[in-house]
């Protein structure tokens, strides 16, 4: 699993690494199903969770995988930031969340942008 914790100024924030799959559907719910084990002990509505995507593409095992994955995630993430995404893929992120359904996000350029949005109250 690539997924992994790091703490930011004092709180404890999950990195959800789906980065550098490009269209590796296989890898993509291998790191989904990691990602649900590790979630699941956590309480409900804790996780500070931040999703890298960069160098991965979207496709159909993609987009499935992770539309599996976000309601089972859903209850546990308290805050949900996104990163990896610019441009056209930005505007094809928020698009998909429509289509997963019931997740909400901000999305930011670095990762460090996002930590810092992320551990805010």
């Amino acid at each position: 699993m690539k997924s992994h914790w790091v703490e930011h100024q004092g709180k404890r924030v999950f990195i959800a690494d789906f980065s550098n799959y490009r269209d590796d559907g296989a890898g993509i719910r291998a790191e989904c199903q990691a990602i649900i084990a590790e979630l699941e002990v956590e309480p409900a509505h804790s996780v500070l969770s931040i999703s890298n995507v960069e160098g991965t593409f979207a496709n159909e095992d993609i987009m499935k995988a992770l539309a599996n994955l976000v309601p089972i995630t859903n209850k546990h993430v308290k805050r949900r930031a996104v990163v990896g995404v610019s441009g056209f893929r930005r505007h094809f992120l928020y698009a998909v969340a429509k289509v997963v359904g019931d997740i909400n996000f901000t999305v930011f350029d670095t990762l460090p942008e996002a930590l810092d949005w992320i551990v805010k109250n």
